[in-house]
C-alpha cells in the first residue's frame, strides 16, 4: 500500500477536516512524528478565510522549533504544484513575525502572539516553512522556496533564528511512508572501513565489531542524510545552543580527536546482509544507525577547517544481520535508551505499562505501549493519555510543559501511571478527546465569520491558547463534585464496570453536554481577562474552580441543567 491508498483509508479524518485539508494535516503528522492526527488536525489548521496564507502552524517549544505549512490539494493529476502557493510562505513567515496583529483573525491571533513570544524569549532555534501537496515535485517549486529561505534566514539571523523550507510532495512523502513502514530506507552496498575487530552470532543474528575513521561517518551521512536514521526513534536532532550533548560531540571531533574512541559510546548498525570483499574487508548491503544518531550527525557538523582531524579519529561501530523480522524493533528498542532526550519509548517495557495493557484489555480497548504512525483513530496509550491525566489529577502546569518532561521526570510518570485503573484512564482520555472535539465545533462555526460575538471570541482566544486545554481540563475535573452524590477523588473516580466496556466514542458523547456548560461559565466569569492570568496562578484557578461550582449549584437548584446521564456512568471506589 502506497502512502496515498493508505491516506484515503482514513475516512474519518477525511471526513471531519475534508479532503484537502485532512491531507495537509496526515502529512504534517507524518513529518512532525506525531500519532494523534486528530488533535494535530484541531490544534494547528488554520486554514480559513483571511488566514494570512498560514494554512497550519505548530509550535514546539520543547525542541524550539516553529513549522508553518501552506497545502494544495489537486483533484486532478497534474505536473507539478502551483509554485505561487510555494511562494506564499514569504508572506505566511512575515505576518508571523510582524504582521499587524489587529488585522490577524481571531480565530489564529492567539497562536500567532505566542509564536512572537516564544522567539522574543529566545525559545525558537528553528523556523521550518513547508509546502505539502499531492503532485509531483518540480524545480520551480524547490527554487521559490529556496529563495525564500536565503531572504527569511537574513531576517531572522538577529534572533539567531535558522529558517528552512521543504517541499513535501509525492516522492519525499512516499519516503516518509515508506520510511514508517520498513526498517532500513538506504539499500545501497557500502563497503566497511577497515577489518572486523571480532565477530559474535546466535540464532537469528550475526554481528561485527568495527573501528571506524569519524571521516568515513562524515561521508556516509553527507551521502544519505537522515535516511540513514529510518529505523531510529529518533532522527538526527541538530546543533543548537540548547543541544549540549551534540555540542560536546562536535567539540570532542574537533579538538581532541584522538580521544573521541573513549569518551564515546559508539555507533550501531542494522543492515540487510553482510558479505566478504578482497583481504577479509566486508561489505554491508543496506543501513540504518539505530543507535548513534547523535554522534553521527555531530560529526557531520565540524567546522570545515577542522575536518582532516576526522581522518585521525576513530568510533567503536557494531554491525547487525538480524534474518528475525520479529526480533528486529526489540533489537531498535533497546538500543535507543542513548541521550538525555529519551522519551516514554524507554517505558514500553515498564511492568506498569504492561499491567495497563492487560487491564485494558478486560474492557475490550487496546492500549498502545510505544508512539506509532500506524492508526490516527481514538485509541488510548501512554504517549496519548499522560499529559490529560496529570492535568486532570490538578498538575496542569508541569502537563503544559510538554510530554518529555512527564517522561523525564520519575515522579511526574509514577503520579500518571502508578496503581491506575484502566476505567480511570478512560474516563479522563474520553473527556480528553471530547474537549477537542468542542473546539473543533467552535472553530469550524466561527471561522467563516468576518466578526465574532463577544463570547465566541473568548471561547476561539482560549482555545488557541496552546496551554488552555490542560487547564480547561483540570478546571472540570474540579466542577465533577458538583453532580455526584460523593466526594470526588481526581485520582480514583472512573467510569463503572459495564459503562467502560461501551464503544470509546459512546464514552466521548456522556462528557459533550457538561464541558459545554463549564465552558460557557467560564466565559461568562472571565469576559476580557487574559486567561493567562488564570493559567499562571493557582490560587485565581481555584477561585474561577469556585464561582463556577457556584453558578452550577445554583443552576442545577432552580432545575435548569440536569446531568442525570453523565451522573449515572461516574463511579468511585
Amino acid at each position: 500500500m502506497n502512502y496515498i491508498e493508505k491516506f484515503k483509508t482514513e475516512t474519518g479524518l477525511i471526513n471531519k477536516f475534508g479532503e484537502g485539508n485532512a491531507y495537509l494535516c496526515w502529512v504534517m503528522a507524518l513529518y512532525l512524528d506525531r500519532n494523534d492526527v486528530i488533535g494535530l488536525a484541531t490544534d494547528d489548521l488554520t486554514d480559513g478565510k483571511n488566514d494570512k496564507k498560514i494554512d497550519f502552524v505548530d509550535l514546539d517549544r520543547g525542541n524550539g522549533k516553529i513549522t508553518l505549512a501552506q497545502g494544495y490539494y489537486s483533484k486532478k493529476d497534474r505536473d507539478e504544484a502551483p509554485a505561487n502557493k510555494a511562494s506564499d510562505m514569504n508572506t505566511a513567515i512575515a505576518w508571523l513575525l510582524s504582521g499587524d496583529i489587529s488585522k490577524v483573525p481571531d480565530y489564529m491571533r492567539e497562536i500567532i502572539i505566542e509564536c512572537r513570544e516564544a522567539i522574543k524569549a529566545n525559545e525558537i532555534t528553528l523556523v521550518d516553512a513547508v509546502y505539502v501537496h499531492n503532485l509531483p515535485e518540480s524545480k520551480n517549486c524547490k527554487s521559490e522556496l529556496k529563495t525564500i529561505e536565503t531572504h527569511q534566514s537574513k531576517i531572522f539571523e538577529q534572533n539567531n533564528i535558522e529558517v528552512v523550507t521543504h517541499e513535501l510532495g509525492r516522492e519525499t512523502i512516499e519516503t516518509l511512508y515508506v520510511s514508517k513502514e520498513s526498517q532500513i530506507l538506504v539499500t545501497d552496498s557500502i563497503e566497511m572501513e577497515g577489518l572486523p575487530l571480532f565477530e559474535e552470532s546466535a540464532e537469528g543474528w550475526k554481528a561485527y565489531i568495527f573501528s571506524v575513521s569519524g571521516n568515513w561517518l562524515y561521508n556516509i551521512f553527507r551521502t544519505y542524510g537522515d535516511d540513514l536514521f529510518s529505523a531510529n526513534y529518533r532522527g538526527f536532532l541538530g546543533i543548537g545552543k540548547r543541544k549540549k550533548i551534540n555540542n560536546s560531540i562536535r567539540q570532542t571531533a574537533e579538538m581532541e580527536p584522538e580521544n573521541f574512541w573513549v569518551y564515546n559510546n559508539g555507533i550501531t548498525i542494522l543492515t540487510l546482509g553482510i558479505s566478504d570483499l578482497e583481504k577479509g574487508n566486508k561489505k554491508i548491503d543496506g543501513i540504518s544507525i539505530i543507535n548513534g544518531a547523535q554522534t553521527t550527525g555531530s560529526i557531520s557538523m565540524v567546522d570545515e577547517n577542522k575536518k582532516e582531524n576526522l581522518k585521525k579519529m576513530k568510533v567503536l561501530c557494531r554491525v547487525i544481520k538480524c534474518d528475525k523480522t520479529d526480533l528486529i524493533p526489540a533489537i531498535v528498542k533497546a538500543n535507543n535508551t542513548q541521550n538525555e532526550i529519551t522519551s516514554w519509548d524507554r517505558y514500553s517495557n515498564d511492568p506498569i505499562q504492561v499491567s495497563l495493557r492487560d487491564k485494558f484489555a478486560m474492557y475490550g480497548k487496546e492500549y498502545s505501549l510505544k508512539r506509532g504512525f500506524d492508526d490516527v483513530s481514538d485509541r488510548i496509550g501512554i504517549y496519548t493519555i499522560a499529559q490529560p491525566v496529570l492535568a486532570f489529577e490538578g498538575n496542569y502546569m508541569e502537563a503544559n510543559r510538554g510530554i518529555n518532561n512527564i517522561f523525564d521526570q520519575n515522579y511526574l510518570y509514577k503520579a500518571v501511571f502508578e496503581e491506575k485503573n484502566a476505567r480511570h484512564l478512560l474516563l479522563i482520555y474520553s473527556l480528553a478527546k471530547m474537549v477537542d472535539d468542542v473546539k473543533y465545533e467552535i472553530k469550524e462555526l466561527t471561522s467563516s465569520k468576518d466578526v465574532l460575538k463577544d463570547d465566541e471570541t473568548i471561547q476561539v482566544s482560549m482555545f488557541r491558547n496552546l496551554k488552555f486545554k490542560m487547564f480547561f481540563i483540570a478546571v472540570i475535573a474540579e466542577c465533577i463534585e458538583v453532580i455526584v452524590d460523593f466526594k470526588v477523588d481526581k485520582k480514583k473516580i472512573a467510569f463503572t464496570e459495564e459503562f467502560a466496556k461501551k464503544e470509546f466514542e459512546v464514552m466521548k458523547e456522556y462528557w459533550k453536554v457538561f464541558i459545554k456548560s463549564v465552558l460557557s461559565f467560564m466565559v461568562a466569569k472571565l469576559n476580557d481577562l487574559d486567561i493567562n492570568v488564570y493559567i499562571q496562578d493557582k490560587e485565581k484557578f481555584g477561585s474561577l474552580c469556585r464561582e463556577i461550582k457556584a453558578l452550577f449549584k445554583i443552576m442545577m437548584q432552580t432545575g435548569q441543567g440536569t446531568y442525570d446521564e453523565l451522573k449515572s456512568v461516574l463511579w468511585q471506589g
